[in-house]
């Protein structure tokens, strides 16, 4: 009963690190979840983790105010970790808004489970589809095992914010970007291709019904289009996934004292 007393601090420094973690990344997100299921997914995966990590090096302090640091740098840990997941699934929301866009689906508005708020139909259709690939990929084991090397490089207490870190995180969000408008450039070029051809014809053809000739073309197109997009999902997005422990493993080493 004594060494169940002495290993609740540290279980608690695991907890709360997941915890973070469950409420920062965008599958959780979604309001049909309650705060009781995703507290109790964060136990539950901490009560698995637990006995495989090494925790007789970790330092726990005597202080309140210790202890209060140091779990702050746990929920920094967490929170950082899902934001890594929020730069990927970026990349699918904004090729949602430009093809979405060119496509004359602005207005066509559907709720993101991930961002809990209304955003382009196509944006929300990808991400459902990146969601499903990433769990195809074996993201959720990749997510697993990133979480349990978390606290072998990065031991309670031995956290810290460096100007490497933040650069580290900005090239990943510009990289997101690159990426979002690479996969939506076909789409941008063809359907602004259109634009421009059904401009010429309506200045040459003034009495011809260009609106109602337009958009159902573009429509069918950015929609078949898209179609393609989602068939190149793997190569160009799941490549992403594949290389989340490292990916995390290099945030980790950058976050340690």
């Amino acid at each position: 009963m004594e060494l169940v007393l002495k290993q609740i601090p540290y279980f608690m420094i695991v907890f709360i690190r997941l915890g973070a973690f469950v409420g920062m990344v965008p599958f959780f997100k979604n309001k049909s979840y309650s705060m009781v299921f995703k507290t109790s997914f964060a136990l539950m995966v901490s009560f698995l983790i637990f006995p495989a990590l090494n925790f007789q090096n970790w330092v726990i302090p005597e202080s309140m105010f210790g202890f209060a640091v140091l779990i702050a740098g746990e929920i920094l840990v967490g929170v950082l970790m899902g934001l890594v997941i929020l730069i990927l699934i970026f990349a699918l929301e904004l090729v949602g808004h430009m093809v979405g866009f060119q496509m004359a689906f602005s207005m066509a508005r559907a709720v993101d489970s991930t961002t809990e708020t209304q955003t382009n139909v196509i944006g929300v259709i990808l991400i459902m589809t990146g969601t499903m690939l990433m769990l195809a990929l074996g993201g959720d084991h990749y997510l697993l095992y990133s979480i349990k090397e978390s606290f072998a490089l990065i031991a309670p207490g031995h956290i810290v914010v460096t100007r490497d870190l933040i650069n580290e995180l900005s090239k990943m969000t510009v990289n997101s970007f690159v990426l979002g408008f690479k996969m939506a450039s076909p789409a941008i070029v063809v359907l602004l291709s259109i634009d421009i051809t059904l401009g010429i014809i309506g200045k040459t053809a003034s009495k011809m019904q260009i609106f109602f000739v337009g958009l159902p073309l573009k429509i069918s197109l950015g929609l078949f289009i898209v179609t393609i997009i989602l068939g190149f999902l793997k190569v160009m997005w799941g490549v992403n996934i594949e290389v989340l422990p490292e990916t995390f493993n290099n945030l980790f080493r950058l976050m340690r004292i």
